[in-house]
C-alpha cells in the first residue's frame, strides 16, 4: 500500500498532469481556428503531440511509483495505465476577421497579447481612451497569425511572458520570422534575466514590469513609439 509520502507525490504528480492536459485542450481550440491558413501548422502539432507525450509518461510514473495499486475503500485497486493519446489535426476552419478595437482612434495600432483576460481588458481600456487603436491576442499563436495579416498596420506589441506552450520568448522568436524588426515590448511579472537579456539583444524594445499602473503603461508605449517613429523618419530621409 502507499504510504503517506507516495500518497502526497501522487497528488502533486496529477496536479501536473491536469495542467499538462488543460494546456493541450486549449491549444487543440486554438489550433481548429487557425490550421486552415497557417503555413505552420504541422510545427504547431508537434507541439501539442509533444505536450501529450509529456503527459503520458507523468501518467505512466505515477502508475509506477504506486506499483499499479491505489487504496481505495479499504481494499486494493488497480490502476490502468492510460490508453495512448492521438492528436489529429483537426477539420479546417476559416481565420475569422480580426478585430480592430477603436478604430476610429488617432493613435498608432498596437496588439496586446497576453492569457490574462483582466490585464488585457484594462490595458485595452486604457490605451483606447488615449485615442490609441488596439487589436488583441490571447495566446502566441493567435498574435503569430494575427501579425502576418497586420504587420504593415501594427506599431508595437505588448507581449506577456508566462503563457501556455509559447512563453513570450518563443513568440517573439516567431515574430521576428516575420519580422525582423518585429516591435515588441515585453510585459510581465515575471521573466527570467537570462532570457530577457537575449530578447533585448535581439531587438527587443522594451520591459514593463507588472502590475503596472495607468500612467507607467501609457508613458512606456508613447516612448518606445517615439523612438520608432523618429528611427523610421531617418531611414526615409536616408532612402
Amino acid at each position: 500500500m502507499p504510504g503517506p509520502d507516495e500518497i502526497q507525490w501522487v497528488k502533486a504528480t496529477a496536479n501536473e498532469l491536469n495542467n499538462l492536459l488543460q494546456v493541450i485542450s486549449e491549444s487543440s481550440q486554438v489550433l481548429e481556428t487557425i490550421c486552415a491558413e497557417s503555413p505552420d501548422t504541422e510545427k504547431y502539432f508537434a507541439i501539442l503531440r509533444s505536450g501529450v507525450e509529456r503527459a503520458t509518461k507523468v501518467t505512466r510514473m505515477m502508475v509506477d511509483r504506486v506499483g499499479g495499486y491505489q487504496a481505495d475503500m479499504g481494499g486494493a485497486v488497480k490502476v490502468e495505465p492510460p490508453a495512448p493519446v492521438v492528436v489529429r489535426p483537426p477539420v479546417p476552419h476559416p481565420v475569422s476577421d480580426v478585430r480592430i478595437y477603436n478604430p476610429t482612434g488617432q493613435r498608432e495600432l498596437v496588439m496586446i497579447v497576453d492569457d490574462e483576460d483582466l490585464v488585457t481588458i484594462l490595458a485595452q481600456r486604457v490605451l483606447t481612451d488615449e485615442g490609441y487603436r488596439i487589436v488583441t491576442a490571447k495566446d502566441g499563436f493567435q498574435a503569430i497569425e494575427i501579425y502576418r495579416k497586420l504587420k504593415e498596420q501594427i506599431a508595437l506589441i505588448i507581449l506577456d511572458f508566462t503563457m501556455p506552450i509559447m512563453d513570450g520568448a518563443d513568440v517573439f522568436a516567431e515574430l521576428l520570422q516575420i519580422n525582423p524588426k518585429a516591435p515588441v515590448v515585453l510585459s510581465s511579472g515575471f521573466a527570467e534575466q537570462e532570457r530577457l537579456r537575449s530578447m533585448l539583444a535581439r531587438g527587443l524594445r522594451g520591459f514593463i514590469p507588472k502590475p503596472y499602473t495607468q500612467q507607467k503603461l501609457l508613458t512606456q508605449i508613447r516612448s518606445v513609439l517615439d523612438t520608432l517613429n523618429a528611427e523610421r523618419s531617418g531611414e526615409r530621409r536616408i532612402m
